[in-house]
Parts: structure tokens; sequence; C-alpha cells
């Protein structure tokens, strides 16, 4: 699994980052998106959707949350 750590970033550059490392990917792999910026856990998630990306898991922790996204064609 592909991890993108963004803490301490603010949006839009969590979801660019994202995109980009998405890109990168070849489908069927998974990402990992760590981040604190709760705009991020909503922009990351309507991307995705629209996209046609799957949203597997959204875990919040304490100060960050965490992004589990599979790559579809």
């Amino acid at each position: 699994m592909e991890k993108l750590d963004v803490r301490g970033k603010i949006c839009p550059f969590p979801l660019f980052f994202a995109k980009q490392k998405i890109t990168e990917m070849k489908p069927g792999e998974e990402l990992e998106i760590i981040a604190d910026d709760s705009t991020a856990k909503v922009t990351i998630q309507k991307w995705s959707r629209l996209h046609h990306q799957e949203i597997l898991k959204i875990e919040d922790e304490q100060s960050y949350f965490r992004i589990i996204v599979k790559k579809r064609e």
C-alpha cells in the first residue's frame, strides 16, 4: 500500500498530492492518505467519487484522519 502523509498542509494541497499519487499508481493499488485538514476529508471523498476511485475506509484519529483509496481504472 502506498502512503501519503499531508499533515500540516491545507486544501487544496492534500487533494493535489493525492491526485498526483493516484495517477502514478496501477489499478487495484491502494493509497493511504494521512491528513489533518478537515476540508481535505471532504474534497478527497468528493474527488474520489467523481473520478470513480473507491474509498475503502476513513479512520478518525485524535489529531488527524486516514483515508484509504483504491485506484480503479
